[in-house]
């Protein structure tokens, strides 16, 4: 299927080639080696500072692209639907990526409709045709979990081609990411855990995304989260830290389920997180109110009197980001005890009904 869009293809469009002159990471800013001629999609990280992170002119090293990974996915649902428009809202990047072995025409459901029927952020989205991968370094995936480790797999891959933003398709964006963009890699890893994949800010360059890649090369097709976090963190980051922009608590790779379903108030939510992981693929066993909303949809998050239901409301369309979130951090004690106080008498007796 084609449909140029802002002379992309958007089934085999090719990300976009943000141009910048590099640097000579090795020496001090009043010795910079600049050359017109460098290009951003080819830089030597070699003696990078990855806690301080580097920009020339303004402009910031990894492109504005963001990535998704969806293999086998027709559907897009409603908590789809409400983090896509969290990082349009928020980044508004030039181009957002679907990444999926799925054409077009086999897409369904209500929500890939609105995201149709939403000039701006419809003609930003790509459809990348990839496959999902079933072996590495030949060994083959887990039959069980091959969904889950080739997504784990692709994303590498994904980053290593294009470079940008990866996020997992539950990740709820709160705060613009640019200020991450000036690092080679940013990720998630929070102070005694394993690396955190659902977010990854980077270069297509970073020099720890092959290394991570190469330890797939032991491949344990039995363990849910060795190669994705485990062994990249105590291989590879215990012994050359250095090699990412550690970010710790912020991208919400933690586990949030209290604070996300069983809490009415989640005090500065917004200064504490950049992003936060919904953790959505869980609650059917961490949830305590997931019998009662087993799924979300546009009536029932109306009523949701926990704080994913304040997420979610303000990134709904009709609503300007701006506005929206000055008044809902004023208002936000209001307006959840006006939904506690109705949701008896005007919630549907069904909350997960259409």
């Amino acid at each position: 299927m084609y449909d140029i869009v802002g002379g992309v293809n958007r089934w085999n469009g090719t990300p976009p080639i943000v141009s910048a002159n590099s640097f000579d990471y090795q020496q001090g800013p009043a010795t910079e080696s600049i050359t017109s001629s460098d290009n951003l999609l080819l830089m030597d990280f070699n003696g990078f500072d990855n806690e301080t992170g580097r920009s020339y002119d303004g402009r910031l090293i990894v492109p504005n692209l963001i990535h998704y990974i969806r293999f086998n996915k027709t559907t897009f649902t409603f908590v789809d639907y409400v983090c896509l428009r969290s990082a349009y809202i928020q980044q508004k990047p030039e181009r957002i990526y679907l990444h999926t072995n799925v054409d077009e025409s086999n897409f369904t459901g209500i929500y890939w409709k609105r995201i149709q029927s939403e000039p701006d952020l419809y003609q930003r989205i790509v459809l990348q045709p990839i496959e999902l991968p079933s072996e590495i370094f030949n060994q083959p995936l887990s039959d069980g979990w091959r969904l889950f480790h080739g997504s784990d797999i692709a994303r590498i891959r994904t980053m290593m081609k294009y470079g940008g933003i990866y996020l997992d398709n539950d990740i709820y964006v709160v705060q613009n990411l640019d200020k991450y963009r000036k690092y080679e890699i940013a990720m998630g890893w929070d102070e005694g855990q394993f690396l955190g994949s659902q977010v990854i800010i980077a270069h297509r360059n970073a020099r720890f995304l092959p290394l991570w890649l190469n330890t797939y090369r032991e491949y344990h097709a039995d363990l849910w989260y060795y190669n994705a976090g485990e062994r990249p963190t105590t291989e590879i980051l215990h012994k050359q830290p250095e090699l990412i922009h550690r970010v710790k608590w912020r991208f919400g790779v933690h586990m949030l389920m209290q604070e996300l379903y069983d809490s009415m108030e989640w005090p500065d939510w917004r200064q504490q997180q950049d992003t936060i992981h919904l953790l959505i693929n869980h609650r059917s066993y961490l949830d305590p109110h997931f019998k009662e909303y087993s799924d979300f949809n546009e009536r029932n998050i109306k009523h949701y009197p926990y704080m994913f239901g304040q997420l979610a409301r303000l990134v709904l369309p009709g609503r300007s980001s701006t506005s929206t979130t000055t008044q809902f951090i004023r208002h936000s004690s209001l307006e959840r005890n006006s939904i506690v106080g109705d949701s008896q008498q005007d919630r549907p007796s069904d909350p997960t009904d259409d």
